[in-house]
Formats: structure tokens, C-alpha cells, sequence
């Protein structure tokens, strides 16, 4: 059995970031990750390469897309399929009337590994954090932007982030690496949106090479990468019901192993989080390990996502050397109130060549009846009990994508840009692949699941460093944020480990 000070679930951005931070301080460190190890993912990716040399197109095999029918619904999943699970091996639950996608990759570095991923990263700002003491519309978070204004500066640090610096209060400015400039079409569309509207801009998006910290992490020679492992259970001391390490199960022996570790962090994604802690119910914590409050789970959220939307680019406007991301950030409800329906949305603004794509990007009220249980029934191909997702858009949430449309679609054509697309159906929840909440932190125990710093209320040596701890979403990509917060647990953890108080 193996010990360690620290044992965290996943590798991607939050876990890896929890792994370099406390094992760059000195701590042995394990991650299990559900993923294929290196050589592994190697000969998978040569064997690809030479099926579409030959001529092979996965997106048109149905047999495939049978396989990975929930998966084969994401825009990258053409070009980098393994990066994704298996939905015939990996099922979850869901009414049928009720649909959610559940965009998942196992691969040590999560998904910012995915090929095409859009790689955009924002801060969130007091109207975030604050928005419920605004409009009423939810709870607020019980932190502001000064505590997470150091660690958002420490992140962008480290990932070399790219952008402008625009003095926007629903946008705070983002520590650069170097600062870009608008590519022609955004340009244009900047132009006619500065001339048309007061309340609204277009930038360059802000962007970095996708963070892979658990390179770094490895690099101390302090934390062990353990791949093919799939965690079924937060194990506790029955005595104490302090947690006491995790017990998983091996991908290709599908045998049980077990660690043990003085902390477990959680870093699994919102959905797997939320799965993992109530597999892990004992007779101290029956519904469910850190659910005194009975919130686990609860409050699921994901972008209201709205794509489709095309357009051919002038020609004084086109750039056929390249590709460029551009932002049209939150104009709703930052200034004056909109009285139709609360908080707001982004719009993500992608040009090649004489083509421009359109996504938008909403904030979905947190709901509890949005939420995540285990089925009684389904399990996985290893015996692990799946996930049942529960997660509707509210009238709000309707509201503002009818909005979204016709402002889009204004904004586009003030632009000269000619629309030959446009998608009018709002995306499932779930495909904006940006889910967080679950176990959203709080002031007290009886309102949330998680301390102000990611620590469980009730198991005082496990943490959740994952978009779980998200009381609202704001609009913006979470990964920066989720970062940030993980940054700032692993310094409340180290300073409670050297007090012994962790």
C-alpha cells in the first residue's frame, strides 16, 4: 500500500497546479489519474495519424460514433478522440426529456490537452463574485476579487497570458506577458461596435499555451503520476472520519488498490467530484462524505452555450495568414439594469481566413433541483456506479439567448459582415464543457459544502480544488479561476499543515 503526505484525483489544470504547489514546497505528492499513461497515448495518436494518411475519417464511422455518441458531439472531437472517454464503457444517467452532454477527456493534463481547444482565460470581477447581493438572483461568493487578485497575477505569471489591457469593470485586466493586437476582421467589428454602441467593446481574447502543471509538478521529484487508475472511494478513518486515502481500481487488471495519505484533494471535474463523494457515504457521513448540509452535489451549472452562427468577412477585412480569437465581453446588466432577466452574457468571436464564427457564452443561474446523484442501477465497465445528472435552463436563462441572438446577429451585421449561418437552438447543458458547482463553498456549513478556501466543512483534511467550490458562474471561461482558488487552498493547506492543524 502506498503512503504519501498528499494525495490528489486528476491531473488537469486544478490538480496539476495542486500538485507543482505542494510538492514544490516540499511534500510527497501521488496523483491518480483515470487516464492513459504516456507511452500509451503515444501509439494511439502514431496509429491515428496513419488511419486519416490512409484515409480514414473517424466523424464518418458510425460505429464510433455510436461508441462515443455523447463525446462525438464536441467540436474537437474529430481531431483528437482518444482525449475522450468512452460512453459505452463510461455511461451516466440522464432523464430523456431531460438531456445533458457530458463532455469527458481522461488524459494526465484534463482537457486543456484536447487539440483545438479555445484556450481563452479571464478573470472574474466583484459583479461575479457579488452578483447575488445585486440582483438577488442567487447567493453570493463568500470571497471578492482582492482575495483572488493575488493568485490570478501568480497564474497568469506562470502561464505567459497574451491580451490587452482594457479597464473594464465587468473584465479585470489580467497580469500580460505581452500584450497582441486585433486581428484585421476584429478590427472592423471593434469599429462598427464602437460607433454603434456605448456600453459595449470587442478585444483580442486573452490566451496562453495550455497549462499543463503537473510537468512541473514532476519535474520536483516529489510527486508520482499513477495513470489507469480509476478512484471509486475517498477512504476515512472510522474513528476519527477524518479522510485516510483513496481506494481505486486499475484500468486493465480492474483489481482494487489503495493509498493512504495525511490529505486528499479532489480535482476530478464538478460532475466526478460530486460522484466520488457520494460513493464515498460511511455511517458518519450517510448521505454522502461532506453533506451535513445535504447541498452536495446541487447547484450543477454550465454556460449557456449558443453556436452555429457564421459569417464570410469582407475582403478589406480578411487575413488569410492565420486565425485569431476575439471577445465581446458581458454588456448586459453591468451599468444599468435590464428588466427582462438578470446577469449576462460573452461572445467569443473566431476568424480564418474569409469566415467568422460566433459562439456565446451565458451565465446559467445556479438552481438545486441542477444536480448530480448516484443511479441506483448503472454502473461503469470497472463496477463504479455512475453518475445521474439532472440539469434544465431556467426562463432566465431562455430570456437572455433570445437576447443573445439578436444582438449577435445586430452586431455582426453592423460589421458588414454577411451571416450564412445562424443556429437558434440553445445548446444541451452541458456542451459549453464549462460545469462547475456541486460542492460550492459558503460563509457557514449549513449554506454550502466547502470552506471560503476549499476545504471540506465537515473532513477537515479533504479539500476540493476543482470548479465544485463555484457558487455562480459569471460568463467568463472558468479554467483561470478554478486555477487561482487552487493556488490560494494549497497555501491555507500548507500554512495549516505547518501550524498541525491539517
Amino acid at each position: 500500500m502506498t503512503a504519501c503526505d498528499v494525495a490528489i484525483v486528476g491531473s488537469g489544470p486544478t490538480g496539476g497546479l495542486a500538485a507543482k504547489v505542494l510538492s514544490e514546497a516540499g511534500l510527497n505528492v501521488l496523483v491518480l489519474d483515470a487516464g492513459r499513461s504516456a507511452p500509451e497515448l503515444h501509439a494511439i495518436s502514431a496509429i491515428d495519424r496513419v488511419r486519416r494518411r490512409l484515409g480514414y475519417r473517424i466523424e464518418e464511422d458510425p460505429a464510433a460514433i455510436r461508441r462515443q455518441r455523447v463525446q462525438s458531439s464536441c467540436y474537437a472531437w474529430p481531431t483528437d478522440p482518444h482525449a475522450f472517454v468512452d460512453d459505452e464503457d463510461q455511461p451516466y444517467v440522464v432523464d430523456a426529456e431531460q438531456p445533458f452532454a457530458w463532455i469527458r477527456c481522461r488524459r494526465p493534463g484534463g482537457r486543456m490537452t484536447v487539440r483545438r481547444h479555445g484556450l481563452q482565460f479571464y478573470r472574474l470581477s466583484d459583479l461575479d463574485f457579488q452578483a447575488g447581493q445585486r440582483d438577488g438572483g442567487s447567493d453570493s461568493w463568500p470571497i471578492s476579487l482582492a482575495d483572488l487578485e493575488p493568485y490570478y497575477a501568480r497564474i497568469e505569471r506562470w502561464m505567459k497570458i497574451r491580451g490587452t489591457r482594457d479597464h473594464l469593470r465587468q473584465l479585470p485586466d489580467s497580469l500580460l506577458a505581452a500584450e497582441t493586437q486585433p486581428a484585421p476582421a476584429l478590427q472592423v467589428l471593434a469599429g462598427a461596435i464602437r460607433r454603434t454602441w456605448k456600453d459595449r467593446q470587442a478585444i483580442p481574447c486573452r490566451t496562453a499555451a495550455p497549462p499543463i502543471p503537473i510537468r512541473d509538478a514532476m519535474a520536483t521529484g516529489r510527486c508520482t503520476l499513477r495513470t489507469n487508475a480509476i478512484v471509486t472511494h475517498v477512504l476515512t478513518d472510522p474513528k476519527t472520519g477524518l479522510a485516510s486515502g483513496l481506494r481505486y481500481v486499475d484500468r486493465w487488471t480492474h483489481r482494487d488498490r489503495e493509498v493512504r495519505a495525511r490529505v486528499v484533494v479532489l480535482c476530478a471535474s464538478s460532475i466526478e467530484t460530486a460522484r466520488l463523494l457520494f460513493a464515498s457515504a460511511t455511517p458518519q457521513h450517510p448521505g454522502g462524505l461532506g453533506n451535513s448540509s445535504g447541498l452536495l452535489g446541487r447547484y450543477l451549472m454550465d454556460h449557456l452555450h449558443l453556436g452555429g452562427i457564421d459569417a464570410d468577412i469582407p475582403p478589406a477585412a480578411q487575413d488569410r495568414s492565420g486565425h485569431s480569437w476575439g471577445y465581446i465581453p458581458q454588456f448586459r446588466n453591468v451599468c444599468e439594469r435590464d428588466r427582462r432577466f438578470i446577469r449576462g452574457y460573452g461572445v467569443q468571436v473566431f476568424t480564418e481566413g474569409i469566415r467568422c464564427g460566433v459562439t456565446v457564452f451565458g451565465e446559467m443561474l445556479p438552481h438545486p433541483d441542477n444536480r448530480v446523484t448516484l443511479d441506483p442501477d448503472v454502473k461503469d465497465k470497472w463496477g463504479v456506479p455512475a453518475a445521474r445528472i439532472a440539469c434544465v435552463h431556467g426562463d432566465n436563462d431562455k430570456t437572455m439567448m433570445r437576447d443573445a441572438e439578436s444582438e449577435v446577429c445586430a452586431m455582426v451585421a453592423a460589421a458588414g459582415f454577411k451571416i450564412w449561418r445562424f443556429n437558434r437552438q440553445l445548446s444541451p447543458p452541458g456542451l459549453a464543457s464549462h460545469e462547475v458547482g456541486t460542492a460550492r463553498m459558503s460563509a457557514d456549513r449549513a449554506a454550502g459544502v466547502l470552506t471560503p478556501f476549499c476545504q471540506s466543512w465537515d473532513v477537515a483534511n479533504l479539500f476540493v480544488m476543482d470548479g465544485s467550490c463555484f457558487v455562480t458562474q459569471g460568463v467568463q471561461n472558468p479554467t483561470l479561476t478554478m486555477m487561482a482558488l487552487a493556488a490560494r487552498s494549497c497555501d491555507y493547506l500548507l500554512e495549516g499543515m505547518r501550524r498541525g492543524e491539517i
